[in-house]
């Protein structure tokens, strides 16, 4: 990431939650003074923000602009439960790049925001991290979505194209239990030669990369859901338990259940 990349989301962090409904649930009407953020973890959201209508999945993302009213257009029945941000722009700059980002893109649960959302949750539930913290927290979040939301320029299917269309399957397909000769098949090549090219694109090879895509989506589980493990394990494509435990233990050097600790602070709202 370039240091003007960052920069030019530098946003001062308001305060964040996570909402989780209980029952029939409709978002309630409010014009605010802030830019909002919404990830959703879980269900279904049916969202307006003045003209604009919004359905929000799980795994899509949502800004809601300061001035404007936004708001539910019906009742969600099952569980809704999503993470929600608010920061302010301070300079004209600030609010230009905010202006310029997707107000809604959809399938983010495989990129690192949700797992930067539950720090940023952390972190604002801490008193002794400063509020430099958080605002660095938030500008991180933001270029991480502006990463991968950026249109991609056409281009022949070269190596690159090859490598951005390969990962980009691997991170649709995190929750299963890939492997290197299905993917190397899939794309009608080999296993060698598409792992010198992930390690010299990524400085890691094809199955460091599977690995590390599908380590983030179960964090992600771990650290945005109240989910048991075994049903983690599950919908990480681990049909045996204790295989997912040591799978974990391996690249983690800690268990499933030592990584929730250690993110316990979060600020939750139900209604």
């Amino acid at each position: 990431m370039k240091q003007e990349d960052y920069l030019q989301y530098r946003v001062q962090y308001e305060h964040a939650g996570k909402f989780t409904s209980r029952g029939t649930w409709i978002h309630p009407v409010g014009t605010y003074e802030t830019w909002e953020i919404i990830y959703m973890i879980q269900g279904c959201a049916y969202l307006y923000e003045g003209d604009r209508r919004i359905t929000a999945n799980a795994g899509d993302v949502v800004f809601f602009r300061p001035g404007v009213e936004h708001g539910g257009t019906a009742p969600s029945e099952d569980t809704v439960s999503f993470f929600w941000i608010h920061g302010k722009a301070p300079t004209e700059d600030a609010n230009t790049a905010l202006e310029c980002l997707p107000l809604h893109a959809a399938a983010m649960q495989h990129t690192q925001i949700p797992l930067l959302c539950r720090q940023l949750l952390n972190v604002s539930s801490t008193p002794r991290y400063p509020a430099s913290v958080r605002n660095a927290l938030l500008g991180i979040i933001l270029t991480e979505y502006a990463i991968h939301t950026q249109p991609r320029a056409k281009q022949e299917r070269t190596e690159e194209r090859l490598v951005n269309d390969i990962a980009e399957y691997i991170r649709i397909n995190a929750m299963n239990a890939l492997h290197t000769a299905d993917i190397a098949n899939h794309f009608g090549y080999n296993v060698d030669y598409l792992t010198r090219l992930f390690r010299r694109s990524h400085g890691v090879g094809l199955k460091g990369y599977v690995d590390s895509m599908r380590m983030g989506h179960i964090r992600t589980l771990l650290l945005s859901t109240d989910l048991p493990l075994k049903t983690i394990a599950a919908q990480s494509g681990f049909d045996d338990y204790k295989a997912f435990l040591k799978y974990f233990s391996y690249h983690e050097d800690i268990t499933p259940t030592e990584l929730r600790r250690r993110f316990y602070r979060t600020h939750t709202n139900n209604r």
